[in-house]
C-alpha cells in the first residue's frame, strides 16, 4: 500500500443505490454499498473491512425495507491492516 495511509477519516456514505434493489433486500444491499464506498475511499481492491455493530444496527433500525439514504461514518485503519467502520 502507499505511504499516504489514512488513519482516521469521517465522511458521508450515500446509500441511495440500495433503493434500486428489491424492497425486501434493501438493508442487505445498503451494507454492500457501504463496503463498496469504503473500498473506493481507501483506494484498495481488497481490504479487510470491519463494520461496527452499531453502524449495522443503524442501517437495520427501520427494518429491511427502509434503510437510511445516507450515513455518516468514521474510518479508522488498525495496525493489522483492517479498516474499522464506526459512527463518529
Amino acid at each position: 500500500m502507499p505511504d499516504n495511509r489514512l488513519d482516521e477519516v469521517i465522511f458521508t456514505v450515500p446509500l441511495w443505490k440500495a433503493y434500486k434493489s428489491e424492497t425486501n433486500k434493501r438493508a442487505k444491499r445498503a451494507v454492500s454499498v457501504l463496503k463498496e464506498e469504503v473500498l473506493k475511499r481507501v483506494k484498495s481492491e481488497e481490504a479487510n473491512i470491519v463494520i461496527d455493530q452499531i453502524v449495522n444496527q443503524k442501517i437495520w433500525k427501520r427494518g429491511i425495507r427502509r434503510p437510511p439514504r445516507k450515513i455518516l461514518v468514521k474510518l479508522k485503519r488498525q495496525e493489522d491492516g483492517k479498516i474499522l467502520v464506526t459512527l463518529p
